[in-house]
């Protein structure tokens, strides 16, 4: 007999839809409209955080370049993605954060194995190549705006304008930070960089809401929540600095990066953004992370995002630093 658990899977797998979805996750190593323009190094712009002290640094030098003890292959460098670099970012993004896989277990037969193996695979593929196609969808809008314009200047918002108006231009001028290098003409691995580290920079409300990979969703859920007449948290008249998708190769952890991007975006926050203030959010169960943000000041604003249909993102903790 096949296990009820079994059978709802291959009803699952049957169900997929017959398109694209199910041949392999893309090359991303295809260029986008011949351009040729990747990590613009950190250091050729007005960056306080390379000028800060080398504790204040910790693993990254006045240059912007990862220290290593060896001087194996090409440094990796503190940069500014641009869109070619967005390819390389999402994987890790996913490879860090992790996306939905199927494993079998060990109470599987070996029946049920040799009947379930080919439809894993298939289905491991295709949540693969949807995670990995709304990751890089999700940071090309979000950084919209900045595609053609490197630099670490603020998102453009006026004070004079609608609430509105303000989240338009905020949501898509993210600023996204890369730790990477130039992959070598004979790596044939996939890819133009090899990317260990990054972490994201925007502006917004400061209700507690986690914001999805696409914008306009959010502001259609803050819409169906004010329409329904359910109460939300407060929010600040302006919006905030929110760091966001912080994420290190796990081959990179250990080596006090994920603590040098948090600094970095701080300061690119406050010296160059002029806020005082930056806010994040983290999953409490996630020990390493949590450790690490409040070693760093942060502090749990107490508000959550606990709209009927939330569900476990209610849970996640809201955090915000003081940076005056």
């Amino acid at each position: 007999m096949i296990s009820k658990p079994v059978l709802a899977l291959l009803l699952c797998l049957c169900w997929l839809p017959v398109s694209d979805a199910f041949v392999s996750r893309p090359d991303v190593s295809v260029s986008r409209c011949g351009s040729q323009v990747q990590l613009a190094p950190l250091s050729d712009f007005d960056c306080t955080y390379l000028t800060s002290s080398q504790s204040h640094r910790t693993c990254i030098d006045e240059n912007g370049l990862l220290q290593v003890d060896d001087n194996k292959g090409e440094p990796y460098i503190l940069a500014i993605a641009e869109e070619d670099d967005l390819p390389d970012v999402s994987r890790l993004t996913i490879d860090a954060f992790g996306d939905v896989a199927i494993s079998l277990g060990s109470d599987f037969n070996n029946l049920e194995r040799a009947i379930l193996s080919p439809g894993v695979a298939l289905w491991n593929g295709y949540t693969g190549y949807v995670a990995y196609t709304e990751v890089l969808s999700g940071l090309r809008t979000r950084m919209k705006d900045r595609l053609h314009r490197v630099d670490l200047s603020p998102p453009p918002v006026d004070d004079h304008v609608s609430e509105e108006e303000s989240e338009a231009v905020a949501e898509r001028s993210s600023l996204i930070l890369a730790l990477a290098r130039c992959k070598a003409e004979s790596d044939d691995s996939g890819g133009k960089i090899d990317a260990i580290a990054a972490v994201e920079l925007r502006l917004q409300p400061t209700d507690a809401k986690i914001p999805l990979s696409q914008p306009w969703l959010d502001s259609i859920e803050r819409k169906a929540a004010k329409a329904l007449g359910i109460k939300t948290p407060p929010r600040d008249e302006k919006l905030q600095p929110y760091l966001s998708n912080l994420c290190v190769a796990e081959s990179a952890r250990g080596r006090r990066i994920g603590k040098a991007l948090v600094r970095c975006v701080e300061m690119i926050a406050s010296d160059t953004w002029g806020y005082d203030k930056i806010y994040l959010h983290v999953d409490l169960e996630n020990v390493a992370a949590l450790n690490l943000y409040k070693s760093e000041g942060y502090e749990d604003v107490g508000l959550r995002w606990n709209v009927p249909w939330a569900g476990g993102a209610s849970d996640i903790g809201y955090f915000v630093k003081n940076l005056s």
